[in-house]
């Protein structure tokens, strides 16, 4: 006798009762395709509307897309670039044998750093 199985037989899956859609043809020479691609009575419908808010962050406006390039600053060479501010702090030396940055604003810059015998302050890496 063969194993119970479980699951049921394979089910044909439901047909729709609807017609296929007529396939668009779209000839270089005919003035129907013109026709086609001026006519607009989509964008009245409401499912399109829900669309364009979806992903127009709510916004229900369609307009005409900007051209991004005016925009575009060119790639900035890290190296060439000034620093934009010069941050103000003083080390403090803790008791637990490490430096920190005590900020202008008072506030400590929460990374150890050791110092070293040239007087410079490097990241402590455990």
């Amino acid at each position: 006798m063969p194993p119970f199985w479980p699951f049921g037989k394979k089910k044909q899956p439901l047909q729709l009762d609807e017609p296929e859609p007529q396939a668009i043809v779209y000839r270089k020479d005919s003035g129907s395709a013109e026709e086609t691609l001026a006519d607009s009575s989509h964008r009245k419908s409401d499912d399109y509307m829900a669309a364009v808010s979806l992903f127009g962050n709510g916004d229900t406006t369609i307009k005409r897309a900007e051209e991004q390039s005016q925009f575009y600053e060119g790639i900035v060479d890290s190296s060439t670039r000034k620093p934009t501010t010069q941050e103000n702090f003083t080390w403090v030396h803790h008791t637990d044998g490490y430096h920190y940055k005590k900020k202008s604003d008072g506030s400590f810059d929460p990374i150890p750093h050791k110092k070293n015998n040239d007087g410079t302050y490097v990241p402590y890496q455990s």
